[in-house]
């Protein structure tokens, strides 16, 4: 892959992640003013949709691009992730329950999933090196 098709796919990703976390806050905004009906709340949760897929759509072709050794590390910190973010959600639920705790806020999920993402990348890392 030649140096500017590498900085030319970077701004494209860095420019829909941007994208995606400005939708995502405006809807979280926007869901947050009172009068608003139920179509149009429904309509504006679903707003973060298709700039999200697109995000997902571009990490996974980054991801196929890169080698073997670097695919695997991957996969293991998004299992890592995945793992400790549901464990999480699950714990959490149960403390909701308990009132031990607010309704869980979506956008710390997401917070959590990259904290847990890079720690299994760092843990996978160490582990084949």
């Amino acid at each position: 892959m030649t140096q500017p098709r590498i900085k030319s796919s970077n701004r494209i990703l860095l420019l829909t992640l941007c994208l995606a976390s400005l939708i995502d806050i405006g809807a979280g905004w926007w869901l947050g003013m009172r009068g608003l009906g139920q179509g149009a709340r429904t309509a504006i949760a679903l707003l973060p949709v298709p700039a999200n897929l697109m995000l997902i759509v571009l990490i996974v072709q980054r991801i196929r691009k890169l080698d073997e050794f670097f695919r695997r590390v991957h996969l293991e910190a998004v299992a890592i992730a995945f793992l400790l973010t549901g464990l999480a959600v699950f714990v959490y639920g149960y403390l909701e329950m308990a009132r031990a705790v607010r309704p869980l806020n979506v956008a710390i999920v997401w917070v959590f999933m990259t904290i847990s993402y890079g720690v299994g990348y760092v843990v996978a890392l160490k582990h084949y090196r």
